[in-house]
């Protein structure tokens, strides 16, 4: 899959996580913060795509805004950001 189709399909990632202030990028990066609740203070949300191998990658790291511990929360919105971004995309998964 082209990068292009990926970084057209962010926004849906963006909303499946309730993304908040998003920041669309140079060179495929791009960026937004998830809010506070009762169990946490919410999560930085870095994502990356970038070309390889006749397709493309998409990275999504995330980054507690205060912890130490995310108890799988970042994994957790790694994992819906990356499913909305593929369904929006087209494709059944990322892989």
């Amino acid at each position: 899959m082209p990068p292009e189709v990926l970084w057209n399909a962010l926004p849906a990632g963006v909303a499946a996580i309730g993304g908040k202030q998003p920041v669309y990028g140079p060179q495929g990066f791009a960026t937004c913060r998830t809010g506070m609740s009762i169990l946490s203070w919410g999560q930085h949300v870095n994502v990356t795509v970038s070309s390889s191998g006749g397709g493309s990658t998409l990275t999504i790291s995330t980054v507690l805004k205060f912890g130490v511990w995310d108890w799988g929360e970042g994994k957790r919105i790694a994992n819906r950001f990356a499913a909305a971004v593929a369904y929006s995309a087209g494709t059944a998964a990322l892989t």
